[in-house]
């Protein structure tokens, strides 16, 4: 049996194991127990271990989201509070929510009472005291007090980190006294590669410069075959040396397409005990689908008229690009086109591959725009 739009569910198939929903975290996690590793140590070491502020940069579909919530899984085993957000307006409101909805039994009755009065100023938080107002960070500087001498540590994390957010330059300006006054506290930021550049260079957000930055690079073949081969065996079912072998190239190394091509591939022939080259080569094609809708179509709406022409023109090659070729084709002059090329780059939609050349980093990218 085959997938199609109307396939029912078959009540004898085994469950699906693999998640290609942005956030959800799989059985396997492939190619960054390193990362994850790293900040673990960080966590488990003194305040001022630079892994607790942490930056994770990529393109769309890289994997940041699940990292992101990995490692807030690993924090909570060591016994840490995590409160995990996304950088929009009321965020600050609710980191307070998480860290007394987790942490709670930690806290003293009277600050439990009192962090449930805080009311929104501005871009701020506050809460009366008589004629006094207690501030965001003076009062999550009584949480964190807390959980620290009950041996707690607090774990930020903040997804989609952008300069858009006015309350992430609240945060990070308590985060940074907290390092200062060697508090058990993390900060881990994760953003598409522009909305980092703006943040590092935003004086709001300047003491970002100083954190760890990790780029999400592509996923090596034979680490995308092994994480792809352990969940499937792991779910109770196997898969043919061949059809691993092309489901973790057209993965093309990276996250999200390593879990939907897994997903059809598992769906193909629910009843079969194997996944065959066939099912794989199916499972490429609704993933192709998918790519286009989830990843491929935002991306393009986000980038301008001229950064749209400049991959159109990178089309007339068959592989690498000359930037110079590009800057003839489009018409305008080297420094113009450098320009153009720093933002895709930036956007991780194109990669240098040497001086004066470049590539489509984004899998399926040419194909689309091909089609």
């Amino acid at each position: 049996m085959k997938e199609s739009e109307t396939t029912p569910r078959n009540p004898e198939a085994r469950r699906n194991p693999f998640t290609p929903t942005f956030g959800c975290i799989p059985p396997e996690l492939a190619g960054r127990e390193g990362l994850i590793g790293n900040i673990v140590e960080g966590l488990e070491n003194a305040p001022g271990d630079p892994n607790r502020a942490s930056v994770f940069v990529g393109a769309r579909g890289t994997g940041k989201t699940v990292l992101l919530a990995s490692i807030a899984e690993s924090a909570e085993a060591l016994g840490w509070v995590s409160a995990n957000v996304t950088a929009r307006e009321g965020m600050l409101g609710e980191i307070v929510v998480q860290t007394r909805k987790k942490g709670g039994h930690l806290l003293r009755p009277e600050t439990l009472s009192r962090i449930t009065e805080l009311h929104v100023y501005g871009f701020g938080f506050t809460r009366e005291v008589g004629d006094a107002q207690s501030t965001w960070r003076s009062d999550m500087t009584d949480i964190v007090q807390e959980l620290n001498e009950a041996g707690t540590g607090l774990l930020i994390t903040v997804d989609e980190a952008s300069t858009k957010s006015a309350e992430l330059g609240i945060l990070v300006d308590v985060f940074q006294h907290f390092v200062r006054e060697r508090r058990d506290v993390a900060l881990l930021l994760a953003g598409l590669p522009h909305n980092i550049s703006a943040l590092i260079d935003d004086d709001a957000t300047s003491f970002l410069r100083r954190a760890f930055q990790h780029s999400m690079d592509k996923i090596s073949t034979s680490e995308t075959a092994y994480a792809m081969k352990d969940t499937i065996e792991g779910a109770g079912r196997s898969i043919e040396p061949k059809a691993l072998e092309r489901a973790a190239e057209a993965a093309e190394g990276y996250a999200f397409l390593i879990q939907l091509i897994g997903y059809h591939a598992w769906r193909q022939s629910p009843r079969s005990g194997t996944i065959s080259e066939e099912d794989v080569e199916g499972a490429i094609r609704f993933a192709r689908r998918d790519m286009e809708r989830m990843v491929l179509e935002p991306t393009m709406r986000d980038l301008s008229p001229r950064e749209a022409e400049y991959l159109a023109s990178m089309l007339e090659d068959e592989s690498e690009s000359l930037v110079a070729d590009i800057a003839q084709r489009m018409g305008i002059d080297a420094n113009n086109a450098t320009q153009v090329r720093r933002r895709l780059i930036e956007r991780g939609v194109i990669g240098s591959r040497g001086r004066g050349r470049v590539g489509f980093d984004m899998p399926m990218l040419r194909g689309y725009l091909e089609e």
